[in-house]
């Protein structure tokens, strides 16, 4: 039996590899004195990849931290880890997200973020070329990610209820290959699938739209509605099942022809940003130590070694969001983390000032 592996996951694999050369104990290692363990998601996503090389830089370049990369079974998972140990509350980072870092915190354990990672982008796509609107999927079905609690498959239900044909839809629900998978077969006819977004301004189709073009041309339902989207993205986070923590408007714009030959007009892409963040609990100077580490790592171009979307992981990028402006950004910034950016000066920055 042949098995056929994806570029992520080489990449994720090959991360792995390079990492355990790294990682082999030596003299200076049993000096250290702190250690932090990452949660880093599945082991092939970009977010392990990523989280590989920094624990490598923090082991090869802190004289008195240690660092060490576990998996999980996702982005939720990580946080559910630490959530439920009173001892890991304390030495672990997490890969997190918005939506999602606010509203899965618990009086126990609430975290803050450290820097920016990438975007979990995904576009409404079809092979069927008269599903133009949203209101051309009546009677249709389409197939979304899972309804993990307060998660951003609930922007795409909810612009479906304000284009008035939620409740004329199927909705097929599952993992990004399951998504693809139904567009493929022609289970679903449309779905929202992930596309690659990398910092400051390449879209791409990626893996998963490259495997559904070979089934024939893609269209894209919504393209040019750019104001249109955007209005309704921004109201979709403000809904009843973000009502403790309402979203900014987490979208950017993919220029024509980013994403193939029929994207003939700009289409607005739903950008949920993942990040690296950690629990309150996590004492200062580690996190510090970790950013530190993070943005020289950055100013070097240095994580794009271990993921292709780490090409994207500039100084900027690590400190921009969607937060509204930048007071409210340091109430999301872990405070360590705070420290290293007003030491050398640096402000953070939200993507609509920095990607057009």
């Amino acid at each position: 039996m042949s098995i056929k592996l994806s570029s992520a996951r080489i990449l994720a694999l090959a991360a792995m590899c390079i990492s355990g050369l790294i990682f082999q104990p030596s003299a200076e290692a049993a000096k250290k004195t702190d250690k932090v363990v990452i949660a880093a998601g599945r082991p092939d996503d970009a977010w392990f990849a990523l989280s590989h090389g920094l624990a490598g830089m923090i082991n090869e370049r802190s004289s008195w931290l240690e660092a060490e990369v576990i998996p999980t079974a996702g982005i939720v998972d990580a946080t559910r880890l630490a959530q439920g140990d009173p001892a890991k509350r304390v030495n672990h980072i997490v890969i997190t997200m918005t939506p999602g870092m606010e509203l899965w915190a618990t009086p126990e354990y609430t975290t803050r973020k450290i820097g920016s990672m990438g975007f979990l982008a995904s576009v409404l796509v079809s092979l069927d070329p008269k599903i133009k609107t949203l209101e051309d999927l009546k009677g249709k079905t389409l197939a979304l990610s899972r309804k993990v609690p307060q998660s951003y498959t609930y922007i795409y239900i909810d612009m479906l209820r304000q284009a008035g044909v939620l409740d004329k839809v199927k909705l097929m629900h599952g993992g990004t290959s399951a998504v693809l998978n139904a567009v493929q077969d022609g289970a679903a006819n449309a779905g929202a699938v992930m596309i690659s977004c990398i910092y400051p301004d390449t879209f791409a189709p990626g893996a998963f739209l490259e495997q559904l073009a070979a089934r024939g041309p893609l269209y894209f339902p919504e393209q040019g509605l750019v104001e249109k989207n955007m209005t309704m993205i921004g109201k979709a986070g403000k809904q009843e099942v973000f009502k403790e923590a309402p979203l900014p408007t987490l979208a950017l714009t993919a220029p024509p022809k980013s994403l193939g030959p029929n994207q003939t007009e700009p289409v607005v892409i739903l950008t949920p940003p993942v990040f690296w963040a950690a629990g309150t609990q996590v004492p200062d100077r580690i996190i510090h130590e970790v950013t530190r580490i993070m943005y020289e790592a950055a100013e070097k171009r240095e994580f794009g070694n271990y993921h292709v979307i780490g090409k994207g992981m500039l100084p900027d990028f690590l400190v921009s969001d969607f937060w509204p402006d930048e007071p409210t950004s340091r109430k999301n910034y872990h405070s360590g983390a705070l420290k290293y950016f007003d030491e050398r000066g640096i402000k953070l920055k939200t993507f609509a000032a920095t990607v057009k």
